[in-house]
């Protein structure tokens, strides 16, 4: 009886947990769709409001012929770029902001609104080091509605297996539309899942919770309460000679304390600022413009290992 007890009294607290983190949650969401003029930050600082957009690495392009049947819920988009005289380009699908109060209070909705800048930046990074992801077993934590960095990897790079995640299922449903359009015939090495990190020990989903080469996140540092459940999360899926890259800005003291429960959790980390010249430069452009704050808009790359054989920096330029 008392062990009954216990889980009832642990269901509970992890239910008014649940809650008042989407509460929290709500307030991201209620000011992105607002549009709100009041600064990026104010005496919360877990609430941050869009209005620097991106650093325009990728070009996009509307697709009205595609968008005519789905235009009530969704609009459809070709994000493009030229990396080395190649170009590549993945078809993204955007809901429309009209979420539920089911969903507006499920686990982390941010991802619906938007491709943040982290996001850009890291699937940008992804395609300038292609060839390190050849054979390679990849999982996006947090990648959001759109897994932007993971689908791009699917499409072009030689991986071995991408699985992309992220704790919200609507995020994924609009995710498994973008597969399907992207890849009509399917693709084997692709699987797309619901993972929520401070639970996912506790399902049944052993069949893809697994030790993986590569792990990608984009800004997924923003919550104080999600800091332990993501570092746990990365150590258990991690391979033991894998690397983790973390792309987030430095949004106040997040990236740090970040850094900090990841180096006490054993991983050996290492940051950099500078680790794209093309990146770089956009930003050295975008810092006259009047909404731009280095501090919650430049993503700073973190990559995180339980080892380091000198090869793998310096495949990817650490």
């Amino acid at each position: 009886m008392s062990a009954v007890l216990s889980n009832t009294c642990q269901q509970t607290k992890e239910s008014s947990k649940r809650n008042e983190i989407a509460r929290r949650r709500w307030k991201i969401l209620a000011r992105a769709l607002q549009r709100s003029s009041e600064g990026e930050t104010n005496e919360d600082e877990d609430v941050s409001v869009r209005r620097f957009t991106s650093f325009h690495l990728f070009a996009m392009k509307l697709l009205p012929s595609y968008n005519n049947s789905t235009s009530s819920v969704a609009s459809w988009s070709e994000y493009s770029v030229v990396v080395a005289r190649e170009k590549y380009s993945i078809f993204i699908r955007h809901p429309f902001p009209n979420f539920t109060a089911t969903e507006l209070m499920g686990f982390n909705n941010t991802g619906n609104i938007c491709i943040w800048p982290s996001e850009e930046v890291l699937a940008f990074y992804a395609l300038c080091n292609l060839q390190q992801f050849a054979g390679k077993t990849i999982l996006e934590l947090g990648g959001g509605s759109t897994c932007l960095a993971g689908l791009f990897l699917a499409k072009y790079s030689s991986a071995f297996k991408i699985h992309l995640t992220d704790g919200n299922e609507s995020a994924m449903k609009n995710v498994q539309y973008i597969v399907d359009r992207n890849f009509p015939q399917g693709n084997d090495r692709l699987v797309c899942s619901v993972l929520e990190w401070g639970s996912f020990w506790r399902l049944a989903v052993n069949q893809h919770i697994k030790p993986y080469d590569i792990i990608l996140s984009a800004d997924c540092l923003f919550f104080d309460e999600a800091r332990n459940d993501l570092v746990e999360t990365i150590w258990t899926v991690l391979s033991e000679n894998g690397t983790a890259f973390v792309m987030a800005p430095q949004r106040g003291d997040t990236f740090d304390k970040f850094r900090q429960e990841a180096k006490a959790r054993g991983f050996i980390c290492s940051s950099k600022k500078h680790y794209s010249d093309h990146v770089w430069n956009r930003h050295l452009q975008v810092k006259q413009n009047c909404d731009y704050d280095e501090n919650i808009h430049y993503p700073l790359l973190l990559i995180l290992k339980k080892s380091m054989p000198a090869e793998i920096g310096d495949q990817f330029n650490l």
